[in-house]
C-alpha cells in the first residue's frame, strides 16, 4: 500500500506538472498568433483617430487649417521629433503625420455677448487691453446636456503642472475666430453653469495658432458668440525605444530590429515649443493617410493613395477662389506582435510586405520598411500582422466622400 502511494502520488504531480506546462504553452502561443488582439489594437486606434477627425471637422476651425497634412517623415535622413516632458520622441521614419486644430476634445461653449459693467464686449476688450481680455462662457441654450458639456470643458482645462499653456479659441457670428492664451479660469459655484476666463491675445504661441499666425485676427473680431479650448494635434507613429536583447541583437538580428516597438502616438501642443505625448496603440508600426480632393462633379481624386502619389500641400487643399477641396480622408495602420513569431509552431506569416498606400518601398530609403525586414530574405524576422482602413469624410458630404 505504501508502495502504491507513493506511485499515484508521484503520478499526481508529474501529471499536475504536465498540465501546467501545456497551459502555459497555450497562452505563450495565443500571445504569439493572437490576430484579434492585434484586431483590438487597431479598432482602438481606429476609433481615436477617427473621433478626433470628425472633431476638427467641427471644430471651429475652417479647412485648411483644420485638417493639414505635415510633410512626409520621408524625404531626408534622421528623423523628427517632438519634445515631450520626459524628452524627445522621434517620428518612425517612412510614415505620415496628420495634424488637427479645433474645438476637439471639449464641448463648444456659447459666450457671454457682455461682460463690462459698461456694456463692452470681448472686442472692446481686445482693443482696450488685449493682453486681458475677460469672457464668460458657458453651454449654449440649445444643449440639452449643458452641465455635462460644461464639465467636459473644465477636466480639459486639466493639470496646469501638465500642460503649462492653455488656449481658447473665440469665434463671432461671421465665422471669423481668433486664438488666445488662457490666463486664468474659474468656474461658477456647483452646480458650475458659467466659467470665467482671463484671455491674452498678444501671447506668441497663441497667434501662431490664429488664422494666418495673424496676430490682427483677434482685432478683426465682431461680437463673439461662441468658443472652446483649443486643440492642436498630431498624430504619428514614435519610433520607441531602442531594443534590447532578447528583442534586438545587434550581432544577428537586421537593423530593422534596431527599434522593435514602435506605438502610435499623439501629441498636444503645449506651448513654448513643448508637446504632451500620448501613447495609444503600442506596436502600431505604419500610420498613412490618403486625401480626396474634391474634383468635377464632386468626384474625388485621391492624393497620396497609391505608390509615387504625394501627399497634397495645405495650399491645395482649397480652390483658387478659396473653397475647400477635402472630401475625404482615408487612414490605414498596421499593428505587428509584440513577439517574434515561434520558428515551427505552423505556417509562417508572408514575408513579403507590400506597403499602405503610398508608403516608401522598404529600404528606399534609410530606417523604411517594416519591424524585422532585410533585403536577405534569410535574415528576416517574420512577425504576425494586421491592416485597418477607415474614410473619413466631413459632416453632409456627398456619395463622392464614400469612394
Amino acid at each position: 500500500m505504501r508502495e502504491l502511494t507513493l506511485t499515484l502520488l508521484l503520478v499526481g504531480v508529474v501529471v499536475a506538472v504536465a498540465v501546467r506546462l501545456i497551459d502555459l504553452r497555450t497562452k505563450l502561443l495565443l500571445v504569439e498568433k493572437d490576430a484579434s488582439g492585434l484586431g483590438g489594437v487597431l479598432e482602438v486606434a481606429v476609433r481615436s483617430v477617427s473621433r478626433d477627425l470628425e472633431g476638427a471637422f467641427r471644430g471651429g476651425v475652417a479647412l485648411p487649417e483644420a485638417i493639414r497634412p505635415v510633410e512626409d517623415n520621408t524625404s531626408a535622413e534622421g528623423v523628427t521629433s517632438y519634445r515631450d516632458a520626459g524628452g524627445e520622441v522621434a517620428v518612425r521614419t517612412g510614415t505620415d503625420q496628420l495634424r488637427l486644430r479645433g474645438v476637439i476634445r471639449s464641448s463648444r461653449l456659447g459666450v457671454e455677448p457682455r461682460r463690462e459693467p459698461d456694456g463692452a464686449g470681448v472686442p472692446e476688450g481686445i482693443l482696450r487691453n488685449a493682453s486681458s481680455v475677460p469672457l464668460r462662457a458657458g453651454p449654449p441654450r440649445e444643449d440639452p446636456d449643458g452641465a455635462k458639456s460644461l464639465q467636459s470643458v473644465i477636466e480639459h482645462l486639466g493639470d496646469p503642472a501638465r500642460r503649462p499653456k492653455r488656449f481658447f479659441l473665440v469665434a463671432d457670428s461671421a465665422g471669423r475666430y481668433a486664438v488666445a492664451l488662457v490666463n486664468a479660469w474659474n468656474p461658477s459655484p456647483a452646480p458650475a453653469r458659467t466659467v470665467e476666463f482671463f484671455l491674452d491675445f498678444t501671447d506668441t504661441d497663441a497667434v501662431s495658432l490664429s488664422p494666418g499666425g495673424e496676430a490682427g485676427a483677434a482685432r478683426a473680431l465682431g461680437e463673439v458668440v461662441t468658443g472652446g479650448l483649443l486643440d492642436d494635434l498630431v498624430w504619428f507613429v514614435a519610433r520607441g525605444p531602442e531594443g534590447r536583447p532578447p528583442d534586438y541583437d545587434a550581432a544577428s538580428d537586421p537593423p530593422s530590429m534596431r527599434f522593435p516597438h514602435p506605438y502610435l502616438a499623439v501629441a498636444a501642443f503645449a506651448g513654448d515649443g513643448r508637446w504632451e505625448v500620448t501613447r495609444v496603440g503600442e506596436d502600431v508600426e505604419e500610420l498613412q493617410v490618403a486625401w480626396g480632393l474634391a474634383g468635377a462633379r464632386d468626384a474625388l481624386t485621391w492624393r497620396g493613395g497609391v505608390a509615387g502619389s504625394p501627399a497634397p500641400k495645405a495650399k491645395d487643399l482649397v480652390d483658387p477662389a478659396g473653397k475647400p477641396l477635402l472630401g475625404a480622408l482615408k487612414v490605414a495602420m498596421t499593428a505587428k506582435a509584440e513577439h517574434r513569431y515561434v520558428r515551427g509552431d505552423g505556417p509562417q506569416p508572408p514575408v513579403d510586405f507590400v506597403p499602405l498606400l503610398n508608403a516608401p518601398a522598404p529600404d528606399s530609403l534609410h530606417g523604411v520598411g517594416p519591424v524585422g525586414w532585410s533585403s536577405d530574405e534569410s535574415r528576416r524576422i517574420p512577425f504576425e500582422r494586421t491592416t485597418r482602413e477607415v474614410v473619413i469624410s466631413p459632416p453632409g458630404a456627398g456619395p463622392a466622400a464614400a469612394r
